[in-house]
């Protein structure tokens, strides 16, 4: 799973940035930054904090749901990405939750949910 450059949240802010023809210094004080910072965000060279990204998405009237997604997937891979075991702690994770990827020929071809509600493991389950 990796996050192309189009998908990742610093793009996703600075196109949301751009349609709304604000420059940086202008959105930047929302979030409590600086222009350089909310620029880094948008190069991706930073992740914004979760408080950040709540007070983008409300600035934008947003719902910050996806955002906070992307935000946390990207955390994750930046975190992980060098370690041989990421891909299957995310599948792990996906399986926890009910959440199976679909496979054929080594390709994945989409996501299937087992349940709506995530599963709980089983060592937590009620006695």
């Amino acid at each position: 799973m990796s996050t192309s450059p189009s998908d990742s949240i610093g793009a996703i802010l600075r196109r949301q940035r751009m349609k709304d023809r604000l420059k940086l210094r202008e959105v930047a004080p929302v979030a409590d930054m600086d222009a350089a910072l909310l620029s880094k965000v948008e190069k991706g060279i930073r992740l914004p904090t979760r408080e950040q990204l709540q007070k983008l998405a409300a600035f934008y009237s947003t719902d910050v749901s996806e955002w906070e997604a992307k935000r946390l997937a990207e955390k994750y891979w930046r975190d992980h990405a060098d370690n041989p075991a990421a891909t299957a702690a995310a599948s792990l994770i996906l399986e926890s939750a009910g959440i199976y990827a679909v496979n054929k020929s080594g390709g994945i071809l989409g996501i299937t949910s087992a349940s709506k509600t995530p599963a709980r493991p089983a060592d937590s389950a009620p006695s």
